[in-house]
């Protein structure tokens, strides 16, 4: 078992919504378990108690008010009790969950362009997961900036 889990969150038919199971599909590196949480990251809760995991990273589509494509790690307490994107539990709920079951848990948000119905990311997004996945591989991701107060997480449930 690996000491790091790689989350990604999302849905497929929702174009950039599905940046975070991207990222998963495409990440490959030693030291990390993956999963592909699509819209409901709380059902991979069994996972979480059943393993011991120190890290926890989940990448997500998050509305932060910022140009499409930005990446930003995400304070927990800018969650509040906001959906990400379209899942149906908060993930400001699997976090408080996660706090008390690991070290460290990390929320990787990449501004959305479009979250309409349809396949494909945006040439914007595309270019970010690209950016998440080098990051996540070189150990880099730690230093993605974090979002400024004067930005919150909308709601994006539709």
């Amino acid at each position: 078992m690996a000491e790091k889990l790689l989350m990604g969150v999302g849905n497929d038919i929702r174009r950039d919504d599905a940046v975070g199971e991207e990222v998963v599909r495409e990440f490959e590196s030693e030291g990390w378990d993956v999963v592909d949480c699509g819209s409901v990251p709380e059902n991979q809760i069994v996972m979480i108690e059943e393993d011991d995991y120190e890290t926890v990273v989940i990448v997500d589509a998050a509305n932060m008010g910022l140009e499409p494509g930005e990446i930003r790690m995400v304070p927990r307490d800018y969650l509040g009790v906001f959906t990400m994107s379209t899942h149906a539990m908060p993930l400001s709920t699997v976090m408080d969950f996660l706090d008390k079951k690991v070290e460290e848990v990390f929320l990787i948000g990449i501004q959305p362009k479009d979250m309409s119905l349809g396949e494909g990311m945006t040439p914007e997004v595309e270019k970010a997961k690209e950016r998440v996945i080098e990051l996540l591989e070189s150990g880099g991701w730690r230093n993605i900036p974090h979002l400024e107060k004067e930005n919150t997480v909308e709601d994006m449930q539709d």
